[in-house]
């Protein structure tokens, strides 16, 4: 089938980027179609290189269970710990409940709310009964983990998460030996000698994707013409125009009309008017353009996420919308 919209993902930059973190066992975080890189590509390409497949929902598990015999782990709230069970997905246990519903044979990682404050036991007294339990009812406890908030932006609250950590840490008895894991590609750089994994998401994907599409028109505008809804852009020149078959729908968030630049024949276009649900268009007055030349919309996700006021996880997983293919160039 052909598609005008591809996303581009560069396995060179993939494995530059593990490179950074050989010494240590890794979970690739695959959740939300793995952050936009598509996660069956990434399952595919990955899989020599880590020990851990991370996701959110019991969904993403099974599909990622389908395509690998690394192991798979559920950090999101599931209410289906037997179906879990059955197909050799270990899952997060968070509270005394999700102890007691665990079955005989599960392999759980029993999650430490530090501070983030969304899942896990935030009672050590919970965190001890709930071990009892599991160990009572022969459920193995492969991991303990947590989850840093400040990673990037706050020491003072890092260590304070961190020394919290340590102190269920603690509360392990002797003779379990579970799998100690942290997440956020930035705890590489922090000293946490306890941590045997780290759960990476941006760590691995970050600078290895691009979005691209092509010119489905290119015609010519007189000075005064009015492009796009609600008259967006009104030609300030003579000047030619072309459209991109993206728009919101894809993943274009509307706030970059009039506001970003996309490539077309290695010339920065600049978008004209409202972004539509499926389309959008580009002066490429000096880009010698026809029907057909190539569009690279996402080049630089920091450069869109400083446009947008936001993170480059939203602009990446912001294309999972894309109506297109998804390459891996090898």
């Amino acid at each position: 089938m052909f598609y005008f919209n591809k996303r581009i993902i560069d396995s060179q930059k993939l494995l530059d980027n593990l490179k950074l973190f050989s010494n240590i066992k890794l979970c690739a975080m695959v959740k939300a179609n793995a952050y936009g890189f598509g996660m069956q590509q990434m399952v595919e390409f990955l899989q020599p290189h880590v020990e851990y497949f991370g996701v959110a929902n019991f969904e993403e598990a099974i599909f990622v269970r389908e395509r690998t015999d690394k192991k798979v782990l559920l950090v999101g709230k599931t209410y289906q710990p037997y179906d879990c069970k059955e197909n050799d997905i270990s899952y997060a246990v968070t509270n005394i409940y999700d102890a007691l519903y665990s079955p005989k044979g599960a392999k759980v990682h029993l999650k430490i709310d530090s501070g983030m404050h969304r899942l896990g036991f935030c009672s050590r007294q919970d965190f001890s009964l709930a071990i009892d339990i599991l160990l009572d009812k022969q459920v193995e406890i492969e991991g303990v983990y947590t989850h840093f908030a400040t990673l990037d932006c706050d020491d003072n609250y890092f260590q304070k998460q961190y020394s919290t950590f340590k102190e269920y840490l603690a509360l392990i008895p002797s003779e379990i030996n579970p799998l100690i894991h942290v997440g956020g590609s930035w705890a590489y750089g922090k000293e946490i000698p306890e941590a045997q994994m780290l759960r990476l998401g941006k760590g691995i994907y970050h600078g290895a994707i691009k979005v691209q599409s092509r010119l489905i028109r290119v015609f010519k505008v007189t000075k005064g013409a009015r492009i796009g809804y609600a008259n967006g852009f009104i030609a300030d020149k003579n000047m030619t125009i072309g459209i991109v078959p993206v728009g919101y729908a894809d993943g274009m968030r509307r706030s970059l009309a009039n506001n970003y630049e996309v490539i077309v024949n290695d010339v920065k276009c600049p978008i004209v008017g409202n972004i539509c649900m499926d389309m959008f268009a580009v002066d490429v007055s000096g880009a010698q353009a026809r029907e057909g030349s190539g569009v690279t919309i996402l080049y630089d996700e920091k450069l869109v996420a400083q446009k947008l006021s936001t993170n480059s996880y939203e602009v990446t997983t912001n294309f999972n919308h894309l109506r297109g293919s998804t390459i891996v160039c090898r």
